[in-house]
C-alpha cells in the first residue's frame, strides 16, 4: 500500500501537505490540490479510516433510520442526505424499521415499537456514527421518540412540541395556497378530500384551506368536506359524493395526488370534463401528477432539501457549531398543470 511519504514525493510536495488535502484542514492552492490528488490516484491510496477517526475525533460516518423506505417521501429524503455527504467526505449508515405495515394509518401505534427504534440506535452506534437523523414515512408531531442521547440526532419529516432538532414542511400554508390559487381562477365552490379526518397533514391542511376561504370572503361549507384515507377508492368514491350535490363544487382539491387520481375516474364518469367543467387538485407532485391526463395540478414537497438541511443541521451540531435548537419549516410550491383553469360562467 502506498505512504503519504510517497505521495509526496511523486507530487513534490510535503508530508504535511498530502495531509491537509486528504483531511482538508488548510486551503491550499487548486494547483497544490490537483497535483497531489493525481498522486493519490496514481499511486490507489486509500487513506486509513480508523486513524483518521481517532486523531481527529470523528467518525465521518452518519446514521439514518428510516421508519419504512418504500415510503414516498423517504428516498428523496435521504437522497438529499446523500447528495450532501460526499462535500463534507462523511458516510452513511442507513437502517430501515420497515414500519409500515405495522403502524400505518394509526401512527401512535409507533409506541409499541419502541424497543425496535432503540435497537436501531444502538446498531448504529456500535457503527461509530457522529450523529443520527430519524426520517418519518408521514408527516407529524412527534416528542422523544428517539431517547436523549450524547450524539446529535436530528428529525425529518416530522415537527417536535419539544426542544428538538427538527426539518419539516409548511402543511398548513400549502395548502392555503393551492387554495388561493384555485379562487384565483373564480372558483368560490371548492371540495376537499382530505386523508384521515384525525391526520395530522389532514388537519393542517383543511385549516389552511380555512383561511384562504375566510380571508377571501367565502365559506368551505360541511357538506364540501370529505374524508378519505389517502388511496384511489377513496377519491373515486368522495368525489362521486360531492359530484351528486345539489350544487356540485367547480373544483376539487384532494390532499394528496393518488386521491385525486380517483377523481380523475369519477369525472369521466359523469361525462365531466377536466379542466372546462371540472379543475381538480393534488397534493405531493408525486409522479402520477405527471402521467395523469391531463396533467395535475399539485403542491411540490420540498423533500430533497429536507435531506439536505437536515444533515447540514446535524453537521453543525457535530461540529459543535449549534448551541439551540434548530426547528425549520420549509415552504411548497403550486405546480400549475394542465387540470385547473378559471371557472366557467
Amino acid at each position: 500500500m502506498a505512504t503519504i511519504k510517497e505521495i509526496a514525493k511523486m507530487a513534490g510536495v510535503s508530508t504535511a501537505t498530502v495531509s491537509y488535502v486528504i483531511n482538508n484542514t488548510k486551503k491550499l492552492s487548486d494547483e497544490t490540490v490537483k497535483k497531489v490528488n493525481e498522486a493519490i490516484k496514481a499511486l490507489n491510496y486509500t487513506p486509513n479510516i480508523v486513524a483518521t477517526n481517532l486523531r481527529t475525533g470523528k467518525t465521518y460516518t452518519i446514521g439514518v433510520i428510516v421508519e419504512d423506505i418504500r415510503c414516498f417521501p423517504v428516498p428523496d429524503i435521504v437522497n438529499g442526505i446523500g447528495s450532501e455527504l460526499e462535500r463534507e467526505k462523511y458516510q452513511m449508515v442507513v437502517h430501515d424499521l420497515h414500519l409500515y405495515e405495522k403502524i400505518w394509518p394509526d401512527y401512535t401505534k409507533i409506541l409499541d415499537y419502541t424497543d425496535r427504534i432503540k435497537k436501531g440506535v444502538q446498531l448504529l452506534r456500535k457503527s461509530m456514527v457522529s450523529g443520527i437523523i430519524y426520517v418519518c414515512m408521514h408527516d407529524r408531531v412527534i416528542n422523544d421518540l428517539v431517547e436523549p442521547m450524547d450524539i446529535p440526532l436530528v428529525y425529518a419529516y416530522s415537527s417536535c412540541t419539544n426542544a428538538r432538532d427538527y426539518i419539516t414542511y409548511d402543511d398548513l400554508n400549502s395548502a392555503k395556497m393551492m387554495a388561493e390559487y384555485l379562487i384565483s381562477l373564480g372558483h368560490a365552490k371548492i371540495g376537499v378530500i382530505g386523508g384521515y379526518r384525525d391526520a395530522y397533514p389532514t388537519q393542517m391542511r383543511l385549516e389552511g384551506i380555512r383561511q384562504a376561504m375566510k380571508e377571501n370572503g367565502l365559506s368551505l361549507p360541511d357538506e364540501y368536506i370529505r374524508y378519505g384515507d389517502w388511496e384511489y377508492n377513496s377519491g373515486y368514491e368522495n368525489a362521486i359524493c360531492l359530484l351528486n350535490l345539489k350544487e356540485p363544487p367547480t373544483a376539487i382539491f384532494a390532499l394528496n395526488d393518488i386521491m385525486a387520481a380517483g377523481c380523475y375516474r369519477a369525472a369521466t364518469e359523469f361525462g365531466i370534463k377536466i379542466p372546462d367543467d371540472l379543475s381538480i387538485a393534488g397534493f405531493d407532485n408525486r409522479d402520477i401528477s405527471r402521467y395523469l391526463y391531463p396533467s395535475l395540478t399539485t403542491m411540490n414537497l420540498p423533500l430533497r432539501d429536507i435531506g439536505k438541511q437536515a444533515f447540514n443541521m446535524l453537521l453543525e451540531s457535530i461540529n459543535g457549531d449549534s448551541k439551540n435548537p434548530q426547528q425549520i419549516v420549509l415552504p411548497c410550491q403550486v405546480i400549475k398543470r394542465d387540470s385547473t383553469s378559471k371557472v366557467r360562467q
